[in-house]
């Protein structure tokens, strides 16, 4: 009898506790688009695309108009949206599938298998882009992402499940990506029976100002904008969905996009065409003078997973998360303390290494290219695109506003301000008018980076201010040969008949030559040229030398220019190229072949001396070291503190140009 009773008992709380359960269920839809701009749905201001379902929705919600991915790149966006972490510390650093395998730490918990711990029934359908696979996912069907109708017909299914658990179901739809990476693959991939196709002239379509006016843009947009109605479509159908089910004045509905289009300017970059997203939140919880607002809070998908935390009343992880929930935000045009977010990206493909580091404030966006030296590599699909290879067929030099070149070729840290430059054309970060700006931002960013283990921080140093970056220390090489004439510069030994200016060339020539010093004195400095050898051509770069008739190699001392292949007498060690004349070697190999141009360096500061040709050192040296009375006494010059610097020619043809100093 004993045991009867505890069983009735145990029977009624469980059925008390689910019923409980049951009634504070709060479930979470995801509509989550792939490739889509923020602007690009007609609640967003769009007069062209028909979107009426995400329209509704809107009306329905409340609308975001400062929202971002913090990685225009699929994959890596996925990790971002599913984790709450950034690209640079979840591990999944960019693309998971095929050959670029990138994958989450094992640490890291996804908000399935979150929610999974929290009793909840979770749905996959579509597109995922997370890897490892997620074994906690319930309802995770094959299908492809293109197939909008059929990925609506699978959330009918999972919706009419009998279950008194909550759910968390996403459908990761695969339109409007791409739009077209061959002209002929336009619109819709796959065409289901039941849907309607949109049908877009792309003469009446409005080219944003980050592509170029061209034909095959057009074209491009119309199959995009075709992409983006059908995908609404399905929408529309999972809503109706929701709705018949009973379950809409429970569900939190997210719509949002991975990040912008995959046309150049956009894929894979922090500029606005890129990580600008539609976001869309309807709490059914919320009263109907709620509805249709429009929220100016800055907000990323960093934010996604901890707001499903929020609504569900799920325990996060043990490491803290890199976003926080949007719910206080929703139904509230503005809320205090959301006036800006931070965006990281790392890789797109495994062969595109692009780090990049961003904060974006209301007015302004500041961007640090950790990688600045190197050439932009685009991904793929933009590489494949007709918009891409026409403008490099017509050898365009712009990209919408842009040109082709700083496209491709960035500076270290870029600093826009957003309202009166909202193409992100001028770059602000070097100006003296804005480095209060740029350093309030670097600092900000800085503090968010070490507080998110930015482990890039370990190789790379942002530059707060203009003078710390190197491509400002470039910047304080002055040049020494105007290209024109000789101002600036005196010659000694006029005997040898001198130099002359050719084209833009400071020439020694065969039947001239003498000692061409500069005017002014230089103790430490790095010496930066470009020279041309003749066959057997023999000059030299006198440092801190004074102004002699003869003897400059003593007087002073002298970096050795001369053809080491082509020299008709026996050479030295001392007197090959670069040495220091008589005193000490220079290693060989570094020098082009005669007829083409090479480029030193010297660096003098102190007592030492580096030499690097064709950016391979050839000589380091400290002259402190040398202690032999002889070589001392014969070379008097080699403990001068200052002196000028000069062009030592011997009556061979050689070229300069590009002659720059920069003083220590």
């Amino acid at each position: 009898m004993r045991f009867l009773f505890y069983l009735l008992v145990f029977t009624s709380l469980t059925q008390t506790s689910n019923s409980l359960f049951s009634a504070e269920q709060r479930n979470v839809l995801i509509l989550f688009s792939d490739n889509q701009n923020w602007n690009d749905c007609g609640c967003y201001g769009n007069q062209i695309v028909k979107t009426p379902n995400i329209d509704l929705l809107a009306r329905e919600g409340t609308r975001y108009q400062q929202a971002f991915a913090t990685t225009a790149s699929c994959g890596p966006c996925r990790g971002v949206f599913y984790t709450g972490l950034h690209v640079h510390a979840n591990g999944q650093y960019g693309h998971p599938h095929g050959d670029h395998n990138f994958r989450l730490k094992p640490k890291v918990k996804t908000i399935f298998s979150l929610l999974a711990q929290n009793h909840y029934r979770t749905g996959m359908i579509g597109k995922y882009h997370l890897f490892p696979e997620d074994t906690t996912i319930d309802f995770k069907p094959k299908i492809n992402g293109y197939r909008a109708k059929g990925m609506a017909d699978l959330a009918d299914d999972f919706l009419k499940q009998k279950s008194d658990q909550p759910f968390f179901l996403v459908m990761g739809f695969h339109d409007p990506h791409p739009t077209s990476r061959t002209q002929p693959e336009l619109g819709v991939k796959v065409k289901e029976q039941g849907m309607t196709l949109e049908t877009y002239d792309p003469n009446s379509i409005t080219v944003p100002s980050y592509l170029p006016d061209r034909p095959e843009v057009r074209q491009g947009l119309a199959g995009y904008y075709q992409q983006i109605s059908y995908m609404d479509a399905a929408i529309g159908r999972i809503l109706k969905s929701l709705k018949a089910a009973g379950k809409a004045d429970n569900t939190l509905v997210i719509f949002t996009s991975d990040h912008g289009s995959s046309e150049p300017g956009a894929m894979a970059n922090h500029y606005e065409p890129g990580v600008r997203i539609p976001f869309i939140v309807r709490n059914p919880q919320l009263k109907q003078e709620s509805a249709g607002v429009v929220s100016d809070s800055l907000v990323s998908l960093l934010d996604v997973t901890p707001t499903i935390l929020d609504w569900t009343n799920t325990k996060g992880p043990r490491y803290p998360l890199h976003g926080r929930s949007v719910l206080p935000t929703v139904g509230k045009t503005n809320t205090p303390g959301w006036d800006e977010t931070f965006l990281s990206h790392v890789f797109h493909e495994v062969t595109m290494y692009y780090p990049m580091r961003t904060i974006r404030t209301r007015d302004f966006k500041l961007i640090w290219n950790l990688e600045w030296r190197s050439r932009y590599p685009l991904p793929i699909d933009t590489l494949s695109r007709a918009t891409w290879n026409e403008t490099l067929r017509l050898q365009e030099p712009l990209l919408g506003q842009r040109t082709v070149k700083k496209f491709l070729f960035r500076d270290e840290v870029e600093l826009y301000d957003l309202k009166n430059d909202p193409d992100e054309v001028i770059n602000l970060a070097c100006q003296p008018e804005y480095q209060a700006v740029r350093k309030t931002l670097s600092e900000k960013l800085l503090k968010h980076l070490e507080q998110t283990d930015d482990l890039w921080l370990k190789q790379y140093t942002l530059p707060v201010s203009c003078n710390t970056t190197a491509a400002d220390q470039q910047s304080e090489y002055k040049s020494l040969f105007n290209g024109r004439d000789l101002t600036g510069w005196t010659l000694k030994r006029a005997n040898r008949k001198g130099y002359r200016v050719e084209e833009g060339k400071l020439v020694c020539p065969a039947e001239g030559g003498g000692f061409l010093f500069t005017e002014h004195e230089y103790g430490d400095f790095s010496l930066k040229f470009d020279f041309k050898l003749t066959k057997g051509a023999n000059n030299g770069i006198a440092v801190r030398c004074p102004l002699v008739d003869q003897r400059p190699a003593y007087a002073g001392i002298e970096i050795q220019v001369l053809d080491n292949k082509g020299y008709p007498k026996k050479l030295k060690p001392t007197q090959y190229h670069g040495s220091v004349y008589d005193v000490i070697p220079a290693k060989r190999g570094a020098l082009k072949p005669v007829g083409e141009w090479n480029h030193e360096e010297i660096i003098y500061r102190g007592s030492q001396i580096t030499v690097i040709v064709n950016d391979i050192p050839v000589l380091r040296t400290d002259l402190a070291k040398i202690t032999d009375a002889e070589i001392l006494t014969k070379h008097p010059g080699l403990k001068n503190k200052r002196g000028h610097i000069g062009l030592l020619g011997h009556g061979s043809h050689v070229e300069y140009k590009n002659i720059q100093i920069k003083e220590y």
